[in-house]
């Protein structure tokens, strides 16, 4: 028949567990690239994927799997990068394998041919800040990647050198401070400064008012809508899990097995705030913008710091000044005062930390 012709048949190789699809053919693409170039953002790169995008499949399989398939590799300031552990090395081997016993063929990587970004952002997700990249397009520097994948994974990005600029806003429960902390666990303290931001007021989200959501959580009454592993607003939410469970006489692994949809995750604040409007989770830990913007109770909890980390010899680079100027600007500290729940400081802009030396 005429309207048959040029129709060819295509197969591809997926790989599932309990159901769940974990590896197809292009984050196997992807495991084989950052195997070849030890780069996640150069391997997604040559396909054509989003820099977050390749970190939420590596997520997503690492989260089914319980198992870790990429490292780090550590470097100085021009070294670092990323490769397969041992378990990533056998998962590949075993879908290339499979690949070409079923369809007889090897796995053929297709170029995307991506533009390269000016700027690479890697780190948590954030309104004000989503302005000021909005900003940064105006006034001409358009090709700005934003990689909505958690403060740790930003950090992350700068020690594997593929990100400019990291966004952050990490607790440290045994000092009490953000951020600063966190720059030696992730072997930066001699390699970025720490650029002071703003604060933003974090808290519960629901659509009654709630005396006490963490109680309600942990007995099963309340479910939850949670953010990813790695975000600044996961590692309070379980900060704040820990201490409700010790004062209920339970640990974190007991307190945790009772929380409904604590196992749900989503990458941004909007995302948190929707699901509870739209009856698919009672409550969750967001920002106060984020809550009334969509009509929802809000019971504060804290006023928590948003800080930037930058490679130190990433300062000099075009965007990064640019980024920097808004940051400091009149400008933003009027959108700011338009938005519920956002405070600037007015060492906004200022290098807090920077390597000894």
């Amino acid at each position: 028949m005429p309207a048959l012709r040029g129709l060819k048949p295509k197969a591809t190789l997926i790989l599932e567990k309990d159901g769940v699809e974990i590896i197809d053919e292009k984050t196997a693409g992807l495991l084989l690239l950052i195997q070849r170039t030890g780069s996640i953002l150069t391997a997604s790169k040559i396909l054509g994927l989003a820099y977050s995008r390749a970190w939420e499949a590596i997520a997503r399989i690492e989260r089914s799997l319980k198992l870790k398939i990429v490292e780090a590799k550590r470097g100085g300031r021009s070294g670092g990068g990323a490769k397969l552990t041992k378990h990533g090395e056998k998962i590949l081997q075993f879908y290339l394998s499979e690949y070409h016993r079923l369809l007889h063929r090897s796995l053929v990587i297709r170029r995307g041919g991506v533009e390269a970004p000016e700027l690479i952002y890697a780190g948590s997700n954030d309104l004000l800040l989503e302005h000021i990249f909005g900003t940064m397009r105006r006034k001409g520097i358009e090709l700005i990647e934003a990689a909505w994948i958690g403060s740790s994974g930003g950090l992350s990005s700068l020690m594997l050198r593929e990100a400019d600029l990291a966004g952050l806003h990490l607790y440290d429960p045994s000092t009490g401070e953000y951020n600063t902390p966190f720059l030696q666990r992730y072997w930066l303290e001699d390699q970025v400064v720490l650029v002071r931001g703003y604060y933003r007021e974090l808290g519960f989200a629901s659509r009654i008012d709630l005396d006490d959501p963490l109680s309600s959580l942990i007995n099963g009454e309340l479910k939850i809508i949670n953010r990813n592993l790695g975000s600044g607003t996961r590692i309070f939410l379980d900060h704040l899990i820990k201490e409700a469970a010790e004062r209920l006489g339970l640990s974190f692994r007991e307190a945790v097995k009772g929380i409904r949809g604590y196992g749900e995750e989503v990458n941004t604040h909007m995302e948190v705030v929707r699901a509870i409007a739209m009856g698919k989770a009672d409550v969750g830990l967001t920002l106060r913008w984020a809550a009334e913007k969509h009509g929802l109770r809000f019971k504060p909890l804290k006023w928590e710091r948003f800080d930037f980390a930058i490679p130190v010899d990433k300062l000099a680079k075009k965007p990064v000044k640019k980024f920097l100027e808004i940051l400091k600007s009149e400008e933003l500290k009027n959108l700011a005062n338009k938005l519920t729940g956002y405070r600037i400081p007015e060492e906004a802009g200022e290098i807090v930390y920077k390597p000894s030396g």
